[in-house]
């Protein structure tokens, strides 16, 4: 058997504002760095592809007859279409290269779940992720959830609907985002289980609500200073997201005190947790809160119990 016929299609590539390609996807779903497939392509391990050395710099082109919809360029997407789509797939459904993606993890999601009914958590009618693995992730961090809903005095249940919500929207774009995080760090991406930005990070750290490392950022002005990264550092590990999670419920609670009571409101606060909003009497939930207070709460309880 020819090694050719051992190679793996490229279906999916997230590229920066310069088009130039960093992340891969293959038709298994694998994610790889520029490095990493220009290393497979040199190997021909990848179908219709071979590298080229410009300067010491490797790039990736379509091989002579690659078919039009294989071509690099066809199959290449704006990784700031992926960031600022994660809430909204619907969005970049109409990009070809990202709706022959959407399929295949639809379909690979479908096949772990055996066809199970009720199986998947589902948001804006689209299957996202497997119920159990999130559970799964949720009762790894239970102590820790427990922790931060002491510390912050919130709700128990409500921090865990969250982070079921940040975990389900995450899940199909995490292998590759993660991988895209160290290129667009300043950005205000989200980072971690909670998925919390960084601009929310320091802002709770300058506020005094929540500070994952009190030596390092031992005043507000080294806190102001603190890069991007050095924040990331915190907020990728699951204890100081979660943390930041809840110190941002409380943080919200606090700041509509005066307007009104959101203790008894996880809808708002569901609504407001993934959104600017300058307080005011008489805020209304959206879908997406809803869904957090009505659905993931219950599961939350089911699963924590």
């Amino acid at each position: 058997m020819s090694e050719a016929s051992h190679s793996i299609k490229i279906i999916l590539i997230a590229t920066d504002t310069k088009r130039k390609s960093l992340v891969f996807v293959d038709e298994n779903l694998k994610v790889y760095s520029l490095q990493e497939a220009v290393l497979a392509a040199q190997n021909g391990l990848l179908k219709n592809i071979y590298t080229v050395n410009r300067s010491g710099n490797f790039y990736l082109r379509s091989t002579r007859g690659t078919p039009t919809e294989d071509k690099l360029d066809r199959i290449s997407i704006s990784s700031y279409q992926l960031f600022y789509s994660l809430n909204d797939i619907g969005k970049i459904l109409s990009i070809p290269a990202f709706k022959n993606y959407w399929e295949k993890y639809q379909q690979n999601l479908l096949q772990e779940q055996q066809e199970e009914k009720d199986a998947c958590i589902v948001i804006d009618s689209h299957p996202r992720i497997a119920k159990i693995t999130v559970q799964s992730k949720l009762i790894l961090n239970k102590d820790i959830v427990l922790s931060a809903v002491q510390k912050f005095n919130i709700d128990h249940y409500l921090l865990s609907a969250i982070l079921i919500d940040e975990m389900a929207r995450m899940a199909p774009l995490e292998d590759i985002t993660d991988m895209l995080l160290v290129e667009f760090l300043g950005k205000n991406t989200s980072v971690g289980i909670a998925q919390v930005e960084t601009g929310t990070a320091r802002d709770l750290m300058f506020s005094g609500y929540y500070n994952p490392n009190p030596n390092e950022f031992s005043s507000k002005e080294k806190i102001k200073k603190s890069s991007d990264r050095e924040i990331y550092e915190y907020i990728k590990q699951p204890e100081h997201s979660i943390f930041f999670a809840a110190a941002r419920i409380r943080n919200l609670i606090d700041n509509w005190r005066k307007f009104i009571d959101l203790n008894q409101r996880p809808e708002i606060i569901g609504s407001l947790y993934s959104m600017g909003k300058k307080p005011h009497e008489n805020p209304q939930p959206n879908d997406r809160g809803l869904q957090i207070a009505n659905e993931f709460y219950n599961l939350a309880k089911e699963w924590l119990k």
